[in-house]
């Protein structure tokens, strides 16, 4: 009996490190999805602006432009890092039916576990991207700001 529990331990222990992975790539969706927020509520503005006839448009249409690349980058981050949180979940319960089954499925969880660090990689690559394009776009986002008062507009 000792020998089940000692077995079940190990394997509990072996999961650990997976179910950390969850929480680190969890922490990662939510800063996505916060700049995903941030993206949208800009968009939002800048249309309401364009419609209104306020601002120059070719500005606001270059400014919406950039939002939208970022937007996408930040999707296909969030869906790798979706994929990424399947195939960890996929892991530990492959490495349970591995030790229940007594199957040999150790190059199976390798693969599994390589692939979640590929799209992990992945997402952190697109969330680099968008902060990329973010960054470069600066100088276009500060020509809308009204210039302050004893300063001369750009």
């Amino acid at each position: 009996m000792t020998s089940l529990l000692g077995d079940i331990g190990n394997l509990i222990s072996v999961a650990i490190t997976p179910a950390l992975l969850m929480l680190g790539v969890m922490i990662q969706m939510r800063v996505l999805t916060n700049r995903l927020e941030r993206i949208s509520d800009r968009q939002e503005t800048l249309e309401d602006r364009l419609s209104g006839g306020l601002g120059p448009r070719p500005i606001l249409v270059h400014e919406l432009s950039v939002l939208r690349r970022r937007a996408t980058a930040i999707h296909r981050a969030v869906g790798l890092s979706a994929c990424c949180m399947i195939l960890v979940c996929m892991v530990v319960v492959v490495l349970f039916i591995d030790d229940s089954l007594h199957l040999k499925l150790d190059s199976l969880i390798a693969f599994m576990f390589v692939a979640t660090m590929i799209m992990l990689i992945g997402s952190f690559s697109l969330l680099l991207h968008e902060i990329f394009i973010a960054s470069h776009s600066l100088p276009a986002t500060t020509l809308l700001r009204p210039a302050t008062q004893g300063q001369p507009s750009q």
